[in-house]
């Protein structure tokens, strides 16, 4: 299935291949996975993709593009990392949990790394302004 966005004034597009884990996945016809192909504008971002597909950050936690992580449950990043033709995208629903002896040495995205350095390593709960545990 490819979601595309038209476009009129022939704007040169990518194409980014998304496999959407958990839960999530139903939204675009899955059951536990749903592999989709994206049309966007090209220098569109994460966060274009994210708007694009409709998918928000309570709904979503750990983020790859290109087996980079970008995103973690909690440390939301500004969803800059640029996205390129034939990029892979996985994202994650929050009932998908990535075992903790997989998260030593993993690649991230400078915008993660800078998001870790302002607020901590990754935890299984993070607090919120109000000082709730958020998802």
């Amino acid at each position: 299935m490819i979601y595309s966005k038209s476009f009129l004034d022939g704007s040169p597009m990518i194409l980014v291949n998304v496999v959407i884990y958990g839960s999530l996945s139903r939204k675009f016809g899955g059951k536990h996975l749903a592999e989709v192909a994206v049309e966007l504008p090209e220098g569109s971002k994460k966060a274009d993709l994210l708007s694009h597909l409709g998918i928000s950050p309570p709904e979503r936690s750990y983020i790859f593009i290109n087996a980079v992580l970008c995103d973690v449950p909690g440390l939301v990043t500004d969803g800059a990392e640029p996205l390129n033709d034939m990029d892979h995208v996985g994202i994650f629903a929050h009932d998908y949990m990535w075992p903790y002896q997989y998260r030593d040495g993993v690649r991230m995205s400078e915008s993660l790394k800078k998001a870790m350095q302002e607020h901590g390593t990754i935890h299984n709960i993070y607090k919120s302004d109000n000082n709730q545990p958020t998802p």
